[in-house]
């Protein structure tokens, strides 16, 4: 009997140990119900954000712009998701980092808003959108609309949360 009693025992630790070890930490809550309304396969939806990211290079950066004649970085996010996801977004970049979950870098998928801070004591300051094969678009006060990698030691250094809106 003790010997029985011993198996069971630790029959019910190892599979406390296997279901502990087997589930999963989210940064936050469930991703919000904002999904695009027409299923779209993953490398569709990589091929028309990097399509949308290509026809607005070269806008000038305006600050609060939100069309060609000059953009900042989180009208183009709010561009780009209403073009491609149909999707509308917060017009701040602060509004928009208060969206969907976080994401850790490996898990990056195209579509997902990257945020950055280039200050200490600043709240977040930029925010760029995720294309995919390591590279982002935003909108640079410097260069106006451009693709960068995220391989680039400044961004890197400087990016503080990523967030999926889109599932």
């Amino acid at each position: 009997m003790h010997r029985a009693f011993r198996g069971i025992l630790l029959g019910w630790v190892i599979a406390i140990i296997v279901s502990a070890c087997a589930t999963t930490t989210r940064f936050t809550s469930k991703p919000p119900s904002v999904s695009s309304p027409v299923s779209v396969n993953p490398s569709t939806k990589e091929n028309a954000l990097r399509q949308a990211a290509e026809r607005w290079l070269g806008i000038p950066y305006r600050y609060g712009g939100n069309d060609r004649r000059g953009i900042d970085c989180s009208g183009l996010a709010v561009q780009l998701y209403k073009e491609v996801f149909h999707v509308s977004l917060p017009r701040s970049a602060a509004a928009q980092r208060r969206l969907g979950y976080a994401v850790h870098p490996p898990y990056l998928k195209p579509g997902d808003l990257l945020f950055f801070r280039f200050k200490k004591d600043e709240g977040i300051e930029h925010v760029g959108v995720y294309l995919g094969n390591g590279e982002f678009v935003h909108a640079s006060q410097t260069h106006g609309v451009i693709i960068e990698s995220l391989q680039n030691s400044f961004y890197r250094k400087h990016l503080v949360v990523i967030r999926r809106v889109l599932h």
